[in-house]
């Protein structure tokens, strides 16, 4: 560590030419950076990891007992409101904590939770996990914030940057995704990663998908995408308003009731979901391709592309820890609960180079900041706006 301030120390003071020169040794050591603090915590994993995992589960199972059961014979609102919380955290722990970080890849390392690798694992969420994988894991991670290869840029058909043609649909894309879209947010997934809305772009709007990364669904057909698309949403649907309120009707008790309060905590888990995502997506700058040219040039891009916002460990975990958004898009296949620790090591790093760490002081601040993004690109520009790159390096 010593030696490489003093390296830092010599770029600061030696000329502009012999500074350039030295870029891609800066890179160089920027990557060696990162990479260690990769391997430290791979090092790490162990039980410990396991445990919290499978704890995670058994959570998240005792949730669902009480809250379904609470709902199931709640004599009134102080009951019901009680068990919609419950199922809510149950629904919530299923679909980001644990399953968002299980498709990463996180617990992959472990052959005794067999169950608990990527390609096993089976989301109790209405989301395909084979088209997650290949458009989050595939394209997200690698290509974050590039122009026309990142598809989570502009999730659906919303604009984020100026170089997106806009479209007089754009106007209203505030008040449709905060009363359309994240309501329901977890159901639209498909749309992005089985490549439905490139296919309503392409007929919907004059300039197609220009400005929008397109998603590779692997030669498979429509009607294998759409079949693909309703099992996954139907095995959700069914277990929360076909089969619990069939139940409750069953044995005596209100199926409405029980209905009500599944639809209920699927839209908080669904508004939870997407502000979390949304607001520690920082959409600006926009990268340039050549981010993938050198390992250090795209840890660098990933610092610009994403942003934190503070909250406690406990939160952290109903938050699936992506307020550490940053630590998650350098190391997206460590588990997620040592990005706290993490985080400390990311940030002095950036404080030795002079990269900035971006970080919201909460969870508020950081969705008003998301929600002005999507206002400020509702409009047209008032010029030709200019693709912004990574500033570091």
């Amino acid at each position: 560590m010593f030696i490489n301030v003093l390296r830092i120390n010599r770029f600061m003071t030696t000329s502009p030419s012999v500074v350039a020169s030295d870029a891609d040794a800066r890179l160089d050591l920027i990557e060696q950076e990162f990479e260690a603090i990769k391997q430290r915590y791979r090092a790490k994993l162990g039980a410990d990891d396991v445990a919290y995992i499978r704890g995670l589960r058994r959570k998240s199972r005792i949730c669902e007992v009480l809250g379904r059961g609470l709902l199931w014979i709640s004599p009134g609102p102080l009951t019901f409101a009680l068990g919609v919380g419950f199922v809510w955290l149950h629904r919530n722990l299923e679909a980001i904590e644990i399953g968002h970080n299980v498709l990463h890849g996180q617990y992959d390392y472990f052959p005794e939770i067999p169950q608990f690798h990527s390609h096993n694992f089976k989301w109790k969420a209405p989301v395909d996990e084979e088209g997650w994988r290949r458009e989050h894991n595939g394209q997200h991670h690698v290509y974050t914030n590039v122009y026309e290869k990142d598809p989570d840029l502009n999730h659906g058909l919303l604009r984020t940057n100026d170089l997106t043609p806009w479209q007089p649909s754009h106007r209203y894309q505030v008040p449709l995704y905060l009363f359309g879209v994240y309501p329901t947010m977890l159901y639209r997934f498909n749309g992005q990663n089985l490549g439905f809305a490139q296919e309503y772009r392409a007929q919907a709007f004059p300039t197609g998908n220009q400005g929008y990364a397109l998603v590779d669904t692997e030669g498979a057909t429509q009607q294998q995408l759409q079949q693909r698309h309703r099992r996954s949403i139907g095995r959700v649907l069914f277990k929360e308003y076909l089969l619990f309120p069939a139940l409750a009707a069953l044995t005596g008790y209100s199926a409405l009731k029980v209905a009500l309060g599944n639809m209920l905590a699927d839209a908080i888990n669904n508004y939870w979901i997407a502000f979390t995502i949304q607001a520690t997506h920082f959409t600006e700058p926009l990268q340039p391709e050549q981010a993938l040219q050198h390992k250090g040039r795209w840890y660098l891009s990933q610092l610009d592309s994403s942003v934190n916002f503070k909250g406690s460990r406990r939160m952290s975990i109903l938050w699936g820890h992506l307020n550490y958004q940053i630590e998650h898009h350098l190391f997206p296949d460590i588990p997620s609960r040592h990005y706290p620790d993490m985080a400390k090591e990311v940030k002095a790093v950036c404080a030795r180079y002079n990269i900035p760490y971006k970080c919201n002081p909460g969870w508020g601040k950081a969705i008003r900041n998301f929600v002005g993004v999507m206002w400020k690109y509702s409009f047209p520009p008032a010029r030709s706006g200019s693709q912004g790159g990574a500033h570091h390096a």
